[in-house]
């Protein structure tokens, strides 16, 4: 019994340290995701992802209108994955999850701008798990940054290991969103199914505190957490 409940807790233990991406497990723990990226190239290269490097036409997802949307107001710390499948997970997942979507979405924004998309382009702090040099920076208020001129589209990335319909803003990712409000140029990723090659999805998402946006997102909880319906 002794050695029995011992290999549980260990296994436990193991399970809280890792995450799974199409089956194979990595530890996370550490935040060395060298081997988590690793795997994720295999995925890309196996054809396991559909969707990531077969550009097609770069298309709004628009959800569906909602009535009773109120005004965004207050202050939240930020919470960076979207869905709301982070039930129970450790921040170490949750970080993970958060770099296994936005090295998707790396992928994602090469395919589609082929001309103006590099590396220099990932300018969060997950940039530096997957590349040297620079560090990135989370307080930008976006994770990718396309084209180099006075107008370059700004990209902010939320990852779930489900189906998504929810995410959550922070203060600097707010803030961008509201100067960028009378344009097109801050944009949501939504990648769903993160942990799922197969099933895994990238949608892009108009501003909600832009024109295209308007009526389309809920806020939830006081804070500045949105659900949508697509």
């Amino acid at each position: 019994m002794r050695n029995k409940a011992e290999h549980e807790r260990r296994e436990q233990e193991r399970k809280r340290r890792s995450i799974s991406v199409g089956g194979r497990n990595f530890d996370v723990d550490s935040g060395d995701f060298t081997a988590l990226t690793r795997g994720l190239d295999r995925v890309l290269q196996s054809g396991s992802a559909p969707g990531i490097t077969a550009a097609g036409p770069l298309r709004f997802t628009d959800p569906r209108p909602q009535s009773g949307r109120t005004q965004a107001t207050g202050r939240t710390r930020g919470w960076r994955y979207g869905g709301g499948t982070g039930r129970g997970l450790t921040t170490a997942q949750r970080e993970a999850i958060g770099y296994v979507g936005e090295w998707y979405a790396y992928q994602w924004l090469c395919a589609r701008y082929p001309d103006s998309m590099d590396e220099t382009g990932w300018v969060s702090g997950n940039r530096r798990k997957a590349f040297p040099g620079p560090s990135g920076d989370d307080g930008l208020g976006f994770d990718f940054r396309v084209g180099s001129g006075s107008r370059p589209y700004l990209y902010e990335v939320k990852a779930t290991g489900g189906e998504g319909g929810r995410f959550e803003l922070g203060e600097s990712e707010v803030r961008a969103a509201r100067q960028h409000a009378g344009n097109d140029r801050w944009r949501l990723l939504v990648v769903t199914h993160a942990l799922t090659p197969h099933k895994m999805a990238i949608q892009m998402l108009p501003n909600p505190y832009g024109k295209r946006g308007q009526g389309r997102y809920r806020e939830e909880g006081g804070a500045l957490r949105f659900s949508y319906l697509l």
